[in-house]
């Protein structure tokens, strides 16, 4: 992955992130080690060509760099950290956003090479695993294809298959494969996640998440914190307070209908915890 930086670059100019014009693909860039960020992770892999990188999800801390790759399984809100980069040598990474349908037609050619694996309790929505060489080869190869745009409409499908395909037969893809079949905890804790992350400004109890999971209140806790490390309701709490970090930064309403709006009937308790979390008062992320 080291000798694909230079060509990296080329495509990721800009610190944050650089969309191209492969569908789902963009190159991430970062000019300097950051500070812990609050974050929200889609369901995603990212395949780092330089530098290093940390996210954490409650007390387990997952670095990827160019020898470790990260899948994302389920959408989770998670603390990242940069933790090597420098202008002469920044943080580059190819992020790719998987596609379910993509997956579930991967597993359907593949018969019992790549069954669903639900057994057991689930394990973190997300995983740092070792990066393979035909990982790196397909990373050196949407590279390529990014100089070959007349080719890009025909072979960028094709990688993408072919790389998602490598991460279902590694170690993680089992998680992968149980949400996009519909199979065990993994499936059923995904769909909760997903209705959360659609609206977490709706009064969610644990009950009726339990029933959306269609599992008692004891099983869904257990089974919500292993992929979590949190609980449902502070899980919610955490996304409402990200979302309005996010609307406040990019100045979408002012201090109180942010709070309304992620769910806050209380202006003085959306302070409290806003500070509390991010260790400044909701105003001062107000642009200027």
């Amino acid at each position: 992955m080291r000798g694909l930086a230079s060509r990296c670059v080329d495509h990721g100019p800009l610190d944050g992130t650089n969309p191209t014009v492969i569908k789902g693909l963009s190159v991430y860039r970062r000019n300097s080690p950051s500070d812990p960020v609050h974050a929200v992770y889609g369901r995603s892999l990212f395949l780092v060509c330089q530098g290093r990188k940390q996210a954490r999800v409650g007390d387990d801390r997952f670095v990827y760099d160019p020898d470790h790759y990260l899948v994302t399984s389920v959408p989770l809100p998670v603390l990242s950290e940069i933790l090597m980069a420098s202008p002469e040598r920044p943080f580059l990474a190819l992020a790719l956003d998987v596609d379910l349908e993509e997956v579930r037609a991967i597993i359907a050619r593949a018969g019992d090479v790549l069954a669903p694996s639900a057994a057991g309790a689930p394990g973190r929505g997300l995983a740092a695993c070792p990066m393979t060489p035909p990982l790196r080869d397909l990373a050196g190869r949407l590279l390529d294809l990014l100089e070959q745009p007349e080719d890009i409409p025909v072979l960028a499908p094709l990688y993408r298959l072919e790389l998602l395909y490598h991460v279902l037969k590694g170690p993680r893809g089992g998680f992968l494969r149980a949400v996009a079949m519909g199979q065990g905890q993994q499936h059923a804790i995904g769909e909760v996640l997903s209705i959360i992350h659609a609206d977490c400004s709706h009064s969610f109890t644990v009950s009726e998440l339990a029933s959306r999971a269609g599992m008692s209140e004891s099983v869904f806790y257990e089974a919500f914190k292993s992929v979590t490390a949190e609980t449902p309701l502070r899980y919610i709490k955490r996304l409402r307070l990200q979302e309005a970090h996010r609307q406040l930064t990019l100045g979408l309403d002012n201090v109180s209908g942010v709070a309304h709006a992620v769910g806050y009937n209380s202006l003085s308790q959306f302070s409290r915890e806003f500070t509390r979390v991010f260790g400044t008062n909701p105003s001062s992320c107000l642009p200027r």
